[in-house]
C-alpha cells in the first residue's frame, strides 16, 4: 500500500520540477545566510546605487542569481572595478538587449559582470602610462589598458571618464576603486597577445595552477 502511494505521489513531484525552467534560477530557499555589512561602511553596490550614471549597472547586478550580495558585501581584500555607465549600455545594440533577456543571456551577464572585476588588486590611473598593457579579470580573461590623451582606454574603445573613486575604506577593510566607463567590455572581445606587457597584479585565485602555461 505504501508503495502505491509513492507511486502516486511520484508524478506530482516530477511536474513540480519540470515546471520551472531548467535555465532558470531556483528562487533563494528560506533563511539563506547573508553576510553581515558593518556599519559606516559602503559596498560596491551602494556606490553604483548612489550615482544616477550607474543606475543601469545597479538594475543589472540583480539579474544574475547572486550577484547582488556579492555587490553588497564588505571584502576583506583590495579590488578595482570598472564601472560601465549609462551611456555604456546605450551603445550595446540590438542584439545585446535581444540576448540579455533569454535565460543564457541572464547566465552570461554574471560573465560579463566579473570582466570589470580585478580581485586583489586596487588601482588607479597612474598605475597606468601610454604603455600598451594588458591585465587580468575576475572572469580570467584580460583586456588591454593604456593611457590615450591623458585618459585610460580599455580595449581600445572604452575610456575611463572618472576614475579613482574610492569605496569600502574602514580600519579593518581594504579600499577597492572604481573607474566609470563610456563602453562595456565584452569577454569574447579578450585582448591576450604574449609580447604585451602586462599591468603587475595580485594573485587571482584559479587563474594559473600551473606556471608552465603560456598564461601564466
Amino acid at each position: 500500500m505504501k508503495l502505491i502511494s509513492a507511486l502516486l505521489f511520484l508524478p506530482v513531484c516530477i511536474t513540480a520540477v519540470i515546471a520551472r525552467d531548467p535555465l532558470s534560477y531556483v528562487p533563494d530557499p528560506p533563511g539563506l545566510y547573508t553576510a553581515a555589512k558593518p556599519s559606516g561602511v559602503t559596498t560596491l553596490l551602494d556606490l553604483i546605487k548612489s550615482r544616477p550614471e550607474l543606475s543601469q549597472l545597479a538594475d543589472t547586478i540583480q539579474i544574475p542569481a547572486g550577484f547582488d550580495k556579492a555587490f553588497d558585501t564588505a571584502p576583506t581584500w583590495p579590488f578595482t572595478y570598472f564601472a560601465p555607465s549609462n551611456e555604456a549600455f546605450n551603445h550595446t545594440g540590438q542584439y545585446y538587449e535581444t540576448y540579455a533577456s533569454t535565460p543564457k543571456g541572464k547566465m552570461w551577464l554574471g560573465n560579463l559582470l566579473n570582466h570589470h572585476y580585478i580581485p586583489n588588486s586596487a588601482l588607479t590611473t597612474s598605475n597606468f602610462n601610454s604603455t600598451l598593457t594588458r591585465i587580468q579579470t575576475g572572469s580570467y580573461l584580460y583586456i588591454s589598458t593604456q593611457s590615450v590623451s591623458g585618459t585610460l582606454t580599455l580595449n581600445n574603445i572604452a575610456k575611463v571618464v572618472e576614475g579613482n573613486i574610492p569605496v569600502t575604506r574602514s580600519a579593518n577593510l581594504k579600499q577597492g576603486i572604481v573607474h566609470v566607463i563610456d563602453r562595456i567590455l565584452d569577454p569574447s572581445a579578450q585582448v591576450y597577445e604574449l609580447d604585451q606587457p602586462q599591468i603587475g597584479q595580485e594573485f587571482i585565485a584559479g587563474s594559473c595552477l600551473n606556471l608552465d602555461l603560456p598564461y601564466c
